[in-house]
């Protein structure tokens, strides 16, 4: 059911492991929880001792009232006809109508493990004096039944001690089943954010923005205004314009719909919440709007992972406590696992592909490099554009390129233009470069559009580019030495280079 739950089962199979030492071992905090078959010390083969202690059917359940060391709620139903369970507790946040179902079918001729005691004198020594639960189940036929649940047994402390009403006698029951009414009443609220639509009813893609503490940019993605096959259906438009790696950024972009939490923490939070729990001013913020929706993302304080048992952490960050806005039904703080949270660590650099432009080659009328005040033009004609299929199923291609009057092999300039197409987009930068361009390069497309490289001078080893006249990255030098050289090897219809 939770996390508590699994951990549970964990330490019972450390129990059972433990079994043989603990056989001849009595209570001594309460009853004997294992017993020998005779006095010459041979244990009896196991045996079932189990007793139903709620001979009732779920079916005729109206309502489970709970009392633990969290508060008090109730599951019922609240009209007439109606199928699903509610907890009036959990106010307007959404229900879990799996989990409260369990709760209510778990009490189907609820059994335990065993009988422990019966005419206890003294209920203390079971922890029943001062029960740590109490629940009380409501049947059809207007009776009541409640069920105290006291100490772990600690013979076998899978098990706990319970009684009913005001009865004497003492039952062992497994832990696993007594939760649902030991747990917080925030157990019971769903745990996703915004549900993941169907693949028909998609919402359009919008405009989605990452703000963080420790980026000095904010990085905002939107619809591609180019479709291009194999790259993603967005792209980057700020802090620079770039192409995104489809696999790698759609848990960035997409990421929103189907974000499920590990727990709600804190139902209806106040301000004081909100800054307990980092908040108030959050480590990140995730804006997605489009039409008919607005969504907003605030992640707030981290949760590190411990050593071992011990209170111990480490630098591991496991989840952060985040609070979501845009839907009905989520007004609680919840604890997200940092798997899910992209938003957290992503970079620029983590989600752009290579390509600095997207331009095939036969959509180019031509491509324009200007080098130390030399201009150098490369026609290209083609018998298409990429958008055009030949009655045959081919694509179009290049058939000719000329440069200065004289044709160039083709197969030569796919390799120069591929380099061209490599030019590196590891580092992004958007500072406003000094001084004059030293090269620039325009790639004019059929349709009258144009991409514009333009190359600055930033240290001996390093240069800047703007893309379209804005800051976008910063490559290695030795790419535009590398481009001149092929430049010259392209003339004199030499094979270019690929690495640089």
């Amino acid at each position: 059911m939770n996390g508590k739950l699994q951990g549970i089962i964990v330490c019972g199979v450390v129990a059972a492991c433990l079994g043989g030492v603990m056989l001849f071992l009595n209570s001594t905090n309460g009853g004997t929880d294992t017993e020998s078959s005779s006095k010459s010390g041979i244990s009896a083969p196991n045996k079932d001792e189990s007793v139903v202690i709620l001979e009732r059917s779920s079916n005729d359940i109206t309502a489970v009232k709970v009392v633990n060391e969290y508060g008090v709620f109730t599951l019922e139903k609240p009209e007439s006809g109606k199928s699903n369970w509610t907890i009036g507790e959990l106010g307007n946040v959404n229900q879990n109508a799996t989990a409260e179902s369990s709760m209510v079918s778990n009490l189907d001729n609820f059994e335990a493990k065993k009988l422990v005691e019966k005419d206890v004198e003294d209920m203390s020594k079971y922890g029943l004096d001062e029960p740590t639960a109490e629940f009380v189940v409501s049947y059809s036929d207007g009776t009541d039944v409640t069920v105290h649940v006291g100490s772990v047994s600690p013979g076998n402390e899978r098990y706990s001690y319970v009684s009913l009403d005001d009865e004497k006698t003492v039952y062992m029951v497994m832990g696993t089943k007594l939760s649902y009414y030991t747990d917080p009443v925030t157990e019971y609220a769903s745990l996703t954010l915004l549900a993941k639509p169907s693949d028909e009813d998609w919402p359009d893609y919008g405009k989605e923005t990452v703000s963080r503490k420790d980026l000095d940019y904010d990085m905002t993605f939107e619809n591609n205004p180019n479709e291009v096959e194999g790259l993603s259906g967005q792209v980057l438009t700020e802090p620079i314009f770039a192409y995104l790696n489809i696999t790698n950024s759609s848990a960035a972009t997409h990421g929103i719909w189907g974000l499920t939490a590990q727990s709600c923490e804190v139902l209806a939070p106040t301000d004081e919440d909100f800054k307990e729990y980092g908040l108030d001013d959050p480590f990140a913020e995730v804006r997605l709007s489009g039409d008919g929706y607005d969504y907003t993302l605030k992640i707030g304080d981290p949760v590190y992972q411990t050593v071992g048992d011990s209170s111990e952490t480490t630098d591991t960050v496991t989840a952060y406590y985040c609070y979501f806005t845009g839907v009905n039904g989520v007004d609680c703080i919840y604890l997200v696992s940092a798997d899910s949270l992209p938003w957290a660590t992503v970079k620029a650099e983590d989600v752009i592909t290579s390509l600095m432009t997207s331009n095939y080659l036969v959509d180019l009328s031509d491509i324009e490099v200007v080098y130390n005040g030399e201009k150098t033009v490369y026609e290209v004609e083609s018998n298409g554009t990429s958008a055009d299929t030949n009655e045959d199923g081919s694509t179009a291609e290049v058939t000719k390129v000329v440069c200065g009057g004289k044709e160039l092999d083709i197969d030569n300039f796919k390799s120069f233009y591929q380099y061209l197409m490599g030019c590196p987009t590891n580092e992004i930068y958007f500072e406003e470069p000094e001084g004059e361009s030293y090269m620039t390069i325009t790639l004019n497309r059929k349709d009258g559009g144009k991409d514009v490289m333009e190359m600055y001078k930033d240290s001996s080893r390093r240069s800047v580019v703007k893309l379209n006249g804005k800051p976008s990255f910063r490559i290695q030098s030795g790419w535009t030495d590398s481009f001149v050289s092929n430049m010259e090897k392209l003339a004199k219809g030499e094979a270019v280079n690929d690495t640089y």
